[in-house]
């Protein structure tokens, strides 16, 4: 896609330019999601494939034969598919020929796809352009905004019928299950390990379920998403396994009064720091000082943590088309956590949140 290609030689610094990108996929787990962005491929799933960017050119894919069909389904690219290494190769040398600044996406490329680079091209300088990736990616185009509402509308529909899953001896493990199943009931699939914590577990932010069993008195907290057509959305919500003690109430109501406040700046021209710090503001005059333990969320689209985040180091101004999550917490170790978050839209009117279903703490019958 020519327009997010152009987006990425725009954001490059002046005094560093670059003859042409590469972005270069190795296996399964080391696949460069701006792949997708410059191809907007929905389809296969492009392990050691290639994308070159020129300035002013459609996307070039280089392809295995095993994803030429799949790479055929990319609107405003060029295919090249090859059948061995020495095919890939000799493409790359076709599409480069004599650039002399070549740039990479540093975080994303294996180090073995570096070394081929190098002996293809000794004369070439290759330079890291994760920023400028980083910067294009940011800032969603529309149809990246409907991706990822859709994805919120399933993680909202699944988020409502939690309630109806939930009984008396079943396991973290299970409710886990019983999520991926509502997801891929409604055509998704999880965009990452489903967070289950019962009880004194929620104290553990990225906890991982087990088989510990539901019973009458324990605060739940469920933080998952779901992927459609690779963009992702991010959810966390509460529930109580009965009747909520004060003390559950109290942790509940300062996350939530910290999550309604630092919404109320989430706004385009507001420096992403500045919302962090409105939360942990909030909860630091509380009881709960110092409990909470990260940042206040992170851009979400291709990937799950894609870029960018609202904390107290960072150096983002908020835009609007940014899709950011807004996730508080409080963490107690042996006693419990809560966190509350949405996947939100920033707009120049304030946040527009894609994952609209209830937040309030849902009490559920023991």
């Amino acid at each position: 896609m020519i327009a997010r290609s152009n987006r990425i030689f725009a954001a490059l610094d002046a005094s560093s330019p670059v003859d042409a990108i590469v972005l270069m996929n190795g296996s399964a787990n080391f696949l460069d999601a701006t792949f997708r962005y410059v191809s907007g491929v929905t389809r296969g799933g492009f392990e050691g494939c290639t994308a070159v960017l020129l300035p002013g050119e459609e996307p070039h894919l280089i392809v295995s034969i095993l994803e030429e069909e799949s790479a055929a389904t990319a609107p405003e690219s060029q295919v090249h598919a090859y059948a061995n290494r020495a095919a890939l190769m000799e493409i790359l040398k076709t599409l480069l020929g004599r650039a002399k600044r070549i740039g990479l996406n540093g975080p994303a490329v294996p180090w073995s796809k570096v070394r081929d680079l190098q002996r293809l091209f000794p004369e070439a300088e290759l330079i890291d352009v994760e920023e400028a990736i980083t910067t294009a990616r940011l800032v969603k185009d529309a149809q990246e905004v409907a991706l990822i509402r859709a994805a919120c509308r399933v993680t909202s529909e699944v988020a409502a019928e939690i309630p109806s899953m939930l009984r008396a001896g079943m396991t973290e493990l299970d409710l886990s299950a019983e999520i991926a199943g509502a997801i891929q009931r409604r055509g998704g699939t999880t965009a990452f390990s489903t967070i289950v914590c019962f009880g004194k577990n929620g104290s553990e932010p990225h906890y991982s379920p087990g088989a510990v069993p539901l019973k009458p008195g324990d605060m739940i907290l469920i933080d998952f998403g779901t992927k459609k057509d690779h963009y992702c959305s991010d959810i966390t919500r509460m529930y109580l396994f009965g009747k909520a003690q004060a003390d559950q109430r109290r942790m509940f109501d300062v996350v939530m009064n910290a999550q309604r406040s630092a919404l109320e700046l989430t706004t385009a021209g507001r420096p992403a720091r500045d919302v962090h710090r409105e939360a942990s503001r909030i909860i630091d005059e509380t009881e709960f000082a110092g409990r909470f333990i990260h940042g206040l969320g992170h851009s979400i689209g291709l990937d799950v943590h894609d870029g960018g985040g609202l904390n107290d180091a960072s150096p983002l101004t908020l835009e609007a088309g940014m899709v950011m999550t807004i996730e508080p917490g409080v963490y107690v170790p042996g006693v419990g956590g809560v966190r509350i978050e949405d996947t939100v839209l920033v707009t120049d009117n304030g946040p527009e949140i894609l994952t609209p279903v209830t937040k309030e703490l849902v009490e559920v019958s023991a």
